[in-house]
């Protein structure tokens, strides 16, 4: 049996997509120290991206394969 890494695994992806929105936050909150809605607007996109990680693997890409 092949060992994978541990960032392929489930596990791992959630990791990632957590750290991904942490750094999204700190970028939401630089803009608003800024009083800059660009920066916050790409913080937001950001995050809601890595929200949505887990459900689109989930329900769109895995059940096709």
């Amino acid at each position: 049996m092949e060992k994978k890494s541990f960032f392929k695994t489930k596990e791992g992806g959630l990791t990632i997509a957590f750290i991904v929105i942490m750094i999204a936050f700190v970028i939401i909150m630089a803009g608003l120290n800024t009083v800059n809605d660009t920066v916050c607007l790409a913080g937001f996109i950001i995050m809601v991206a890595a929200m949505l990680y887990s459900p689109v693997k989930t329900f769109i890409l895995k059940p096709k394969k």
